[in-house]
C-alpha cells in the first residue's frame, strides 16, 4: 500500500483550498495566455468546467487544486528563468 508524504497531505488544508478562487484561477490561465479550452485540456477537464470555475459555479476538487499548484509553481520557475509561459 502506498503512503502519501505528510507534506502532500498537509498541502490540502482548508487555507490552501481558499487560494483557488475564481479570480485566481482566471489569473493563472490569463498569465499563461491560454484559452479556456486549452487550459481545460492541460488540466484534463472541459472548457465549460473552466468557465464554471472562473464564475464560481463550481469548486475545484483537491486533485485539481494540486494540479493548479503544480502549474503555478512551474510558471513561477519559468518566469524566474526568463521563459515566457513557464515552460508549459
Amino acid at each position: 500500500m502506498y503512503s502519501f508524504p505528510l507534506t502532500l497531505i498537509t498541502k490540502l488544508s482548508y487555507t490552501d483550498s481558499m487560494k483557488w478562487n475564481p479570480a485566481n484561477i482566471k489569473d493563472l490561465r490569463a498569465g499563461l495566455k491560454l484559452s479556456q479550452a486549452a487550459f481545460g485540456e492541460l488540466l484534463g477537464v472541459t472548457r465549460n468546467y473552466i468557465a464554471y470555475l472562473e464564475r464560481g459555479e463550481r469548486i475545484p476538487s483537491k486533485t485539481l487544486m494540486l494540479l493548479l499548484d503544480c502549474i503555478e509553481e512551474k510558471k513561477r520557475k519559468g518566469e524566474r528563468k526568463g521563459h515566457g509561459k513557464g515552460g508549459l
